[in-house]
Parts: structure tokens; sequence; C-alpha cells
């Protein structure tokens, strides 16, 4: 099996794992972590402007390498495309709840059952993309 594979493999399982720990937090534990989150800006002086950096560089990162790896396992450039875009909408929702936190305090109600959908969304594409891979 190429290396590339078992990478895609393990990138797979990951995305897999993190957004079900992201589906199954409940809307409490999220606004618990909010708290958590803007009391740790605010006691390193973190700007607005060097959150959105921070965060779109990692999530911009890890999403850009799952893409790459689709792409070396040797998917359909179709594939990594659709792989791709789907990336890109998880990176700029990430980016708007840090903007809604940052603004508001709290993650609202539609927007959290619309950030459940998009966990749901990657979790789908990892399984898809691993069960394509073991299957090949």
């Amino acid at each position: 099996m190429d290396i590339a594979i078992k990478m895609t493999l393990i990138a797979s399982v990951i995305l897999i794992g993190y957004n079900l720990s992201q589906l199954l937090t409940s809307y409490e534990g999220v606004c618990e972590k909010v708290k958590k989150f803007r009391s740790l800006a605010v006691d390193t002086n973190s700007t607005e402007k060097e959150l959105w950096l921070s965060n779109t560089v990692l999530t911009g990162v890890l999403s850009s390498t799952f893409v790459v790896l689709t792409y070396l396992s040797g998917f359909a450039h179709w594939v990594v495309v659709v792989v791709a875009a789907k990336m890109a909408v998880t990176c700029y929702m990430s980016n708007l709840e840090l903007s809604r936190i940052m603004k508001n305090d709290v993650v609202d109600q539609p927007f959290f059952r619309l950030t459940k959908v998009d966990a749901v969304a990657n979790i789908l594409f990892g399984i898809g993309v691993a069960l394509i891979l073991v299957a090949s």
C-alpha cells in the first residue's frame, strides 16, 4: 500500500474522530468552551485579527493537507475538487464562528445547528474517502 494512501486513511480517521467529537458536544458544552476561549483571549491580549489569522492558518493547513493527500492517493480530479470545496466551506464556517464568538460572546442556536450539519458532512466525507481507499 502506498504511503500516501496510508497517510490519507489516517487523516480520514482523524477527520471522522474530530468531527464526531464536535457532533456529540452539547450546546451547553460549546457555550462553556466559548467562555473559556474568550477568557483566554482577553488574558493573552489577543486581537480578533490575530485569532482569525491563527484559525485560518490552522484550519487551512489541515484542510489543504487532507486535499493534497486525496490527490496523492489517486482520487479522480473531480473528487479532489469536491473535497477541496467541502474543506473550504468548513474553513469559512470556522472563521464565521470565531467572528460571531468575538462579537457576541455566544454561539447562537441556528448557527450551532449549522455546525452540526457541517460535522456530519465531514464525517461522511471521511468515511467515504476511507472506504474508497480500503476497497481499492
